[in-house]
């Protein structure tokens, strides 16, 4: 079942989350990659558009399509404010 892009985005944020916490104290992440194939449709509602994503479950999922869509992340571990 396909569900909002923000939604599926948020997920995968807390699944890299939840793994940087349960590492070894003497690991830490600072950036992550992921390249996900994703199954997308757009869905037309209320005079608005909205782009629905999930992860492809399978690859039995994805085979009718040629090219399937990916979905390329990075998670980086950015300063929030200015350093001396």
């Amino acid at each position: 079942m396909l569900r909002d892009l923000a939604t599926v985005l948020i997920e995968l944020q807390a699944a890299m989350h939840s793994v940087a916490r349960s590492a070894v104290s003497a690991v830490r992440i600072n950036e992550a990659q992921m390249t996900l194939p994703v199954d997308t449709a757009l869905r037309f509602e209320g005079g608005g558009c909205t782009l629905l994503a999930d992860v492809t479950r399978s690859h039995a999922d994805a085979a009718w399509q040629t090219a399937p869509s990916r979905l390329v992340l990075a998670f980086a571990e950015v300063p929030t404010e200015d350093l001396p």
